[in-house]
């Protein structure tokens, strides 16, 4: 059975292999890993920089002295496969504390993408290290299974959109399936679902000038605002059906006569300060916020018991209910001989 090309001690030793000077950091570490990892999947080296251009004959292995010149900001290294006729560019940035990088295949333009936390896979404070070292390179990482977490990140992200189904003994494809380009120890933190509607078990709470003037924990008398326009289909009054004289008033109706709570024998709305004037029926609770301004919807119901009824103090403090004034009757003092 053919060993796994991309084995992490199979990466480090052509690493050091093709290796011409000093790694001066975590980001030239991490492309010379990627160096070797293109040579592992047989890539052939093109040159440095990102055109098209083909340098030597594939056959050359070992980086240019001047192969991290830009760095640790930027690297661009080419590439040919005997498998395709395109060449590939690896191209890695240092962004703040990242490593992005880019892989192109220049003749059909698709872009593959790997985006890496630097503190995630490489120790900093190894470097520099060079192939003379004491130190063996894998100590430059965090560990052998993170450095192999890279390779595989690498794989599935570059050279696997690179060249899909390449054929190499000892190379498959991974499932990409549960696996990102983008990797972080930081918890992803779950976004809310603005779409979803609220739970019905915790419902957004409403103002109390808008409380509901049904609900059992506010009990009011009166008509419900459901049924404001009912007695318009009613124009007699009454019940339907029944013998009560016309005008009563005690089931609505058109017509007034005399007996109907207007002109007396309703309540005395003024007996009531926190009630809410409103006919003969007062207006549920609620139905006025605290604080509007409002007019009393007349006419008031009176109760002759209290001086709200008929009588001839109809121009009296408080009297909202009743017949109309005794404007008929003389003024008070007519027959003052000093008037």
């Amino acid at each position: 059975m053919t060993s796994n090309v991309l084995d992490p001690s199979s990466i480090l030793h052509k690493i050091t292999q093709n290796l011409p000077n000093t790694l001066q950091s975590p980001y030239d570490a991490l492309m010379a890993a990627s160096h070797a990892a293109m040579l592992s999947v047989g890539f052939k080296f093109a040159g440095l920089g990102d055109d098209a251009r083909q340098e030597g004959d594939g056959t050359q292995t070992k980086l240019p002295e001047e192969w991290n010149a830009q760095g640790p900001h930027v690297y661009s290294i080419r590439y040919s496969h005997p498998q395709s006729s395109m060449t590939f560019v690896i191209k890695s940035l240092k962004l703040g504390n990242k490593w992005i990088v880019h892989g192109l295949g220049i003749d059909d333009n698709k872009t593959a993408t790997l985006e890496l936390n630097v503190d995630d896979y490489t120790s900093q404070s190894f470097y520099p290290y060079t192939a003379s070292s004491e130190q063996p390179l894998v100590h430059g990482f965090i560990s052998s299974s993170r450095f192999n977490d890279l390779l595989v990140l690498y794989k599935i992200n570059i050279i696997q959109r690179l060249m899909p189904g390449l054929a190499k003994p000892g190379y498959s494809e991974e499932s990409t399936s549960s696996t990102t380009t983008t990797t972080s120890t930081e918890p992803q933190r779950q976004q809310p679902n603005r779409t979803q509607p609220p739970s019905s078990e915790v419902p957004y709470p409403r103002p109390p000038i808008f409380d509901d003037p049904t609900s059992p924990d506010r009990p009011f008398s009166g008509v419900s605002p459901s049924s404001v326009g009912r007695d318009d289909l009613n124009p007699l009054g009454g019940p339907l059906g029944s013998l009560r004289p016309l005008g009563s008033g005690t089931g609505g109706g058109m017509f007034v006569g005399p007996d109907h709570p207007i002109f007396g024998g309703g309540r005395n709305d003024l007996d009531d300060p926190a009630g809410v004037f409103g006919g003969p029926q007062p207006l549920p609770r609620g139905a006025v916020p605290p604080g509007a301004r409002f007019d009393p919807i007349g006419p008031f119901g009176g109760n002759p018991g209290r001086g709200g009824g008929r009588g001839g103090r109809g121009r009296g403090r408080g009297n909202f209910g009743g017949e109309p004034d005794n404007d008929e009757l003389p003024p008070p003092g007519y027959n003052d001989m000093f008037m």
